[in-house]
């Protein structure tokens, strides 16, 4: 085995590891955040795979691989492995996006994917100043239960509290004023 091979060798098991580690960490924290494409999440699983690219094209020009065949085939395993978790993380960002987007017609469908959508709906639309039958008209039908539930509001279950352990619920409370507008709301876990 020459040296170039060796120093090949084993900087490519370094390089893949911590590459896999990081991979794995945002695969992670792409579960547990519910993240979906941003500013920050693009760019965040882009740069390695880019770095990884260019590592890769620096060892294919310095190392005298052109003529092995045996290390040409690695090499093109390793780019294909490389390749793989950068588009793992890309289509479940592209996944998370679709399901945080709010549509009424999600909203009413999917009672337990609500939890994931109440950001857009919060930020998207200002409930506030609505009347009851607008945002049963938006949100569709209330949910029959008894949790925070008063005469003054009307309640939206969201599905199971975000985070690690999911152990309560979420909800979505919408208080109204005597006149039947919505005074305030509020997402609580039961």
């Amino acid at each position: 085995m020459t040296q170039n091979k060796w120093k090949f060798g084993c900087f490519s098991i370094i390089f893949g590891y911590l590459y896999g580690l990081l991979y794995l960490g945002y695969i992670l924290f792409i579960i547990l955040a519910q993240s979906s494409y941003s500013m920050i999440s693009v760019p965040a699983i882009l740069l390695p795979f880019i770095l990884f690219l260019l590592t890769i094209l620096i060892i294919w020009k310095r190392v005298d691989i052109k003529n092995d065949r045996k290390a040409k085939e690695n090499l093109n395993f390793i780019i294909i492995m490389g390749t793989i978790p950068f588009f793992i993380c890309a289509v479940m960002l592209g996944i998370n996006e679709y399901k945080t987007n709010f549509t009424t017609e999600k909203w009413v469908e999917n009672m337990s994917d609500r939890v994931y959508m109440v950001d857009d709906l919060i930020s998207t639309y200002d409930l506030k100043g609505k009347t009851k039958s607008e945002v049963m008209t938006l949100l569709g039908p209330p949910t029959d239960t008894e949790y925070f539930k008063n005469d003054k509001n009307i309640v939206y279950y969201l599905g199971n509290e975000r985070g690690i352990i999911s152990i309560d619920s979420e909800w979505l409370v919408i208080d109204f004023d005597n006149s039947d507008k919505v005074k305030e709301y509020v997402v609580r876990t039961d």
